[in-house]
């Protein structure tokens, strides 16, 4: 029997494989012998570490969902008292941030909640979540503003966000990047002259 250490390995070592796999075909093109070719593994290795497809699935999207959520929990701990907003919208909009497997991995997840009612529930809660934290931020800096204005608000920027973001695998979109910004920009200050 493997030691923990090396299973929780080699568990990862498939999760990073299939990850890759659905970036690049798909939910529904990330088969297990791909997911072993990429891994260098057997794919009954594959079987014994992380269990059948439908479990890798699963597995991955326990994971990347929980690795949005960190990285989110990161930005709101990291931001500064003074205009957290404007420092938000510096970090979502430059492109040195983007991860363009990430960006594939949330669209196949995406495309593929249209047959999966679970699935959409899942990719709904976490909109909703990376929504309500935005919001939160905009709130905490702007107290004042009515609750419909930041909802609006809330919205554009997400939204020009998540279309940016959805760019980046065809390549350099830093002057789109560059003029969402100023767009985000805009729309904070609405915030701003309504408060």
């Amino acid at each position: 029997m493997a030691r923990p250490e090396i299973k929780d390995e080699r568990r990862d070592q498939i999760l990073d494989a299939f990850e890759i796999c659905v970036s690049r075909y798909g939910v529904a093109g990330a088969t297990l012998a791909k997911t072993a070719e990429i891994a260098g593994l057997a794919r009954p290795l594959v079987r014994h570490n992380v269990g059948n497809r439908e479990d890798l699935l699963k597995a991955l999207i326990d994971r990347v969902l929980k690795r949005s959520r960190d990285s989110m929990g990161a930005i709101r701990s990291a931001l500064p008292v003074e205009k957290p907003s404007h420092t938000l919208i510096e970090w979502l909009f430059d492109p040195q941030y983007a991860n363009t497997q990430n960006v594939q991995v949330f669209a196949a997840l995406i495309a593929a909640s249209a047959e999966d009612a679970e699935l959409a529930s899942q990719m709904k809660t976490w909109t909703n979540e990376f929504l309500a934290s935005v919001n939160g931020i905009l709130k905490d800096e702007f107290p004042n503003a009515e609750a419909p204005v930041l909802e609006a608000v809330t919205a554009g920027v997400t939204g020009i966000y998540f279309n940016v973001e959805s760019l980046y695998p065809i390549g350099d979109m830093s002057q789109l990047a560059t003029a969402s910004k100023q767009a985000a920009l805009l729309l904070l200050d609405t915030l701003e002259k309504t408060s």
